[in-house]
């Protein structure tokens, strides 16, 4: 099963580069279910601000993006947010060598607890998932 990351829900309801891609994978019904966080929701969000902000979507767009997100989200396991994520985080944010950051250091966590696969378009994250013994998925 995987652990999809905001970055490659982003790049399946935005036109970006590896689109085409995500959607592959994304639409692989031997994949499923596919699993997201309640982190998810919140960072979707904010990834979609920082896209109307630099021009790359309009406010109308963004709300469309959002509103098909909603429609969506119920195709995806939805996995709690618990004690011992956060805990997880912090101790993988203490190697300040791996480059992550907090919010993907909690996605990781997340995915480590339940023995998923991550699907992420984000390299450092990929990076430190890999280095820190968690299996990726290869966009």
């Amino acid at each position: 099963m995987l652990y999809v990351d905001t970055s490659a829900l982003i790049a399946y309801f935005t036109p970006e580069v590896h689109s085409v891609r995500v959607e592959t994978i994304l639409r692989d019904a031997s994949r499923y279910p596919l699993a997201i966080s309640e982190w998810t929701a919140t960072e979707f969000v904010s990834a979609l601000g920082i896209k109307c902000r630099t021009g790359q979507l309009t406010e109308a767009q963004s709300l469309a993006v959002q509103g098909q997100y909603e429609a969506m989200k119920g195709h995806f396991m939805l996995l709690p947010i618990e004690t011992v994520d956060f805990h997880k985080a912090a101790e993988w944010l203490r190697n300040w060598r791996l480059g992550l950051r907090s919010g993907d250091a909690l996605h990781l966590a997340i995915a480590e607890r339940h023995g998923l696969t991550v699907c992420t378009l984000d390299k450092v994250m990929r990076e430190s998932a890999l280095a820190l013994g968690l299996a990726t998925e290869s966009l």
